[in-house]
């Protein structure tokens, strides 16, 4: 190939130490060849230049020709050994170019070629593409599936609706570990991805040192930077960046090029640097419920039981079915495990069932005689037999209870003993005395008292009550026919009004709390604080919800008859004396405990409503679920999505940009092998060429086989015989010599 450079950058001088082979080797090749001499724009002492070995890759001293440029100088006789006659000066006034490689084939073979670029790209490629499949694969196939809460109570209820992550059942500690593998691999790739690239830069350098871009060649010094940018040195790069800001630099293509390639390579992997921090720190264990909807429900609800569905209340003589004398007669014990079972709902100990009270629903407006805190009683299964992880929408029975204080509204006058007792008038059929023993006689049932209203119920000398139809507490409600015939199911009410006086001593009152000047209360000389209340219980058809072992209400229906609220006013017979009623008096006491007459009215008013359904619970049955779901509690990753994609896509980049670097040196090695320059690109290649060991240097160069090229290695160099010496001192400044 023919060269009109007249500034060939390999050209070495040759010093008068030059090895005497070496010499008779240069003057052989020169005599059987044709030479021009070319004379140099510089007015320094003439000399001769020939191209060193290294240069020659491609072609063999023996089959080199020169030309004589008639243009820059004149005939040149056959050159004989000159290095006695040189001139020391530096650089040269005359040089020789080779116009005529030969008939080699100047390209790279292509195993050579392969085997050159393919370890490289693999250590560019696979690590990322493993991690980032590796990373994918974590993410995907540990992605949290789960179905749609049915609830919105599960706190986890929309978290999958949550575009901005993506929940993975797997530790966030291993996720974040495997990312992290990405900020470590990608500063290291930088020194492959240049290794490929310096094909092409050493490919740019021949060209424009055989087609006449002298002013495309880098100086010796932008050389040394180019040798700093292939090795990936961030140094170097930064050198670059402030050199080439100077004033009148020109900045050579190929050096530019590496620059670039080497920032955006490290620019790329300050981007993976910073996207696996953002991951790390985005990345977070939550817990999280996985939601399974059950295609088969089981059995939570409750209502009325096939006995009291079909119950006939006349058969009964007018009482319900928690009164059943059928039930007694054909089946003893199981009526007296009905009946056992109501006080167990009463004391909380059943093994079935039990009792809660819960809110009423938020829509439902607060009731005036309560001020919003009346409570609904739920018959639920016992929650030790409920999984803490099943969650169910069921229907059941329930009952609420309001009452208020109505003291004020009755007329009180002090008597009896020390007055101790207090006598009450509120309406024409609730009136009593308070403090007065009922009148009990010896088989357990009231006397006659006119202190007793009719169908009036008195336990106890500190409490009396009646049930009525109306608010005004005027009609008594005689289901039974106590007083009368009994009413027909049709005519059975379902919110049953209920009036209660009692007493408490002021002592049972909370400490710091009085309550005696209170209109809602009474208080007369006795230490007694006396009072009256006016309530109302109705039964329901409650829909609730069971999630995370808490109920909540969603609708509250009435019942559509009064038999469910019979089945507790029924089971009050009326003038006996029963232990049922025990527990009433400390309800009272509980009640007082209250600050004031009316959360004293609402405390007793929830107490009642478990009352009433410890009664009405025995005599429901099982209801099947409306809708049900199963939970699995899991603790699992909450990775970001952003930071995660933008590190797959800076693994991706580095991928791409292995396969276009590849690429590059295919291409730059298919045209032109220039293996060996490429491999000059190098410390050691630098270091030989400053201080000219040429022995050293010509073991360095390997030849393959058969039509193989020359090339550069550096595990080669060995048997060194230089030394680099040091003459000089701190006020002159130091110089680097070679000594031999």
């Amino acid at each position: 190939m023919a060269s009109t450079n007249p500034f060939w950058s390999f050209a070495t001088p040759l010093t008068d130490h030059m090895p005497h082979a070496l010499s008779n080797r240069l003057s052989d090749t020169f005599s059987h060849t044709e030479h021009i001499r070319v004379h140099s724009s510089e007015d320094v002492a003439g000399c001769y230049q020939t191209t060193p070995e290294s240069a020659w890759s491609q072609v063999s001293y023996e089959e080199a020709s020169f030309t004589y440029d008639t243009t820059k100088g004149k005939n040149l006789s056959t050159p004989i050994h000159t290095s006695s006659n040189r001139s020391g000066s530096w650089p040269l006034t005359e040089k020789y170019y080779s116009l005529s490689p030969t008939n080699h084939d100047l390209s790279c073979r292509k195993w050579t070629l392969w085997k050159t670029i393919l370890l490289p790209t693999a250590v560019i490629i696979l690590p990322m593409a493993c991690l980032v499949a590796g990373l994918l694969a974590l993410i995907f196939g540990y992605r949290v599936k789960s179905e749609e809460s049915l609830f919105d109570q599960v706190s986890n209820s929309r978290a999958l609706n949550n575009h901005a992550v993506v929940l993975v059942n797997y530790s966030a500690t291993r996720i974040a570990f495997v990312a992290s593998w990405a900020s470590t691999l990608a500063p290291l790739l930088a020194g492959f991805i240049m290794n490929l690239t310096s094909f092409q830069y050493a490919l740019l350098m021949y060209h424009s040192s055989t087609g006449g871009q002298q002013q495309d060649l880098p100086t010796p010094y932008q050389y040394s930077i180019l040798v700093g940018l292939c090795l990936a040195s961030i140094g170097r790069l930064h050198r670059y960046f402030s050199y080439s800001r100077g004033d009148g630099i020109v900045v050579p293509p190929v050096l530019r090029r590496a620059a670039r390639t080497l920032a955006l390579t490290l620019l790329l992997a300050c981007v993976v640097f910073g996207a696996d921090t953002a991951l790390h720190y985005t990345t977070s264990t939550v817990s999280f419920d996985a939601v399974s909807v059950s295609s088969e429900t089981h059995a939570y609800g409750y209502g009325l039981s096939p006995d009291c569905l079909s119950f006939n209340r006349t058969a009964n003589y007018g009482m319900p079915c928690t009164r059943s004398g059928v039930i007694a007669q054909a089946d003893e014990n199981r009526y007296v495990a009905l009946q056992n079972e109501i006080y167990y709902l009463q004391h909380g100990i059943s093994n079935l069932s039990e009792i809660r009270l819960a809110d009423t629903p938020s829509y439902s407006p607060p009731n005036i005689t309560s001020s919003g805190a009346a409570k609904v009683a739920l018959l639920i299964p016992h929650t030790t037999s409920l999984s803490p992880f099943r969650d169910f929408e069921a229907d059941t029975t329930g009952i609420i209870t309001t009452c208020e204080p109505i003291s004020s509204l009755c007329s009180w006058v002090s008597g009896g003993p020390s007055l101790l007792w207090s006598s009450f008038n509120c309406s024409k059929n609730f009136w009593g005395t308070l403090g007065k023993a009922p009148n009990v006689s010896d088989n357990g049932m009231l006397g006659d008292d006119s202190t007793i209203p009719p169908l009036g119920f008195k336990p106890s000398a500190a409490l009396q009550y009646s049930f009525f139809e109306d608010k005004h507490l005027t009609i008594p409600y005689d289901s039974a026919g106590n007083l009368g015939p009994f009413m027909p199911d049709s005519q059975l009410i379902n919110s049953v009004y209920l009036g209660v006086a009692g007493r408490f001593q002021y002592t049972a009152q909370r400490a710091g709390v009085n309550m005696s000047s209170d209109p809602g209360v009474h208080q007369g000389p006795s230490p007694f604080i006396d009072f009256t209340l006016r309530c109302q219980y109705t039964s329901y058809l409650v829909n609730y919800n069971w999630v995370n072992s808490t109920s909540e209400v969603n609708r509250l229906t009435p019942s559509p008859n009064g038999t469910i609220s019979e089945m507790f006013h029924g089971y009050n017979i009326v003038g006996a004396s029963d232990s049922f009623d025990n527990n009433l008096q400390d309800l009272i006491l509980e009640a007082a405990l209250e600050p004031n007459p009316q959360a004293l009215a609402d405390s007793f008013a929830n107490s009642y409503s478990s009352r009433v359904m410890s009664v009405i619970g025995p005599f429901l049955s099982s209801r099947a679920n409306l809708l049900e779901q199963t939970r699995t509690p899991l603790l699992v990753a909450s990775v970001s999505k952003i930071p995660l994609a933008i590190l797959i896509a800076g693994c991706c980049s580095y991928i791409i940009f292995g396969i276009i670097s590849a690429v590059i040196a295919y291409r730059a090695l298919r045209k032109i092998d220039v293996r060996d320059l490429a491999f000059r690109f190098s410390l050691p290649a630098l270091g030989l060429q400053a201080f000219r060991d040429y022995n050293v240097e010509k073991e360095s160069l390997a030849k393959g086989g058969k039509g193989g090229h020359r090339v550069f290695e550096e595990n080669k160099i060995k048997g060194e015989t230089m030394r680099v010496a040091v003459e000089g001192n701190p006020v002159n400044g130091f110089v680097l010599k070679s000594l031999v």
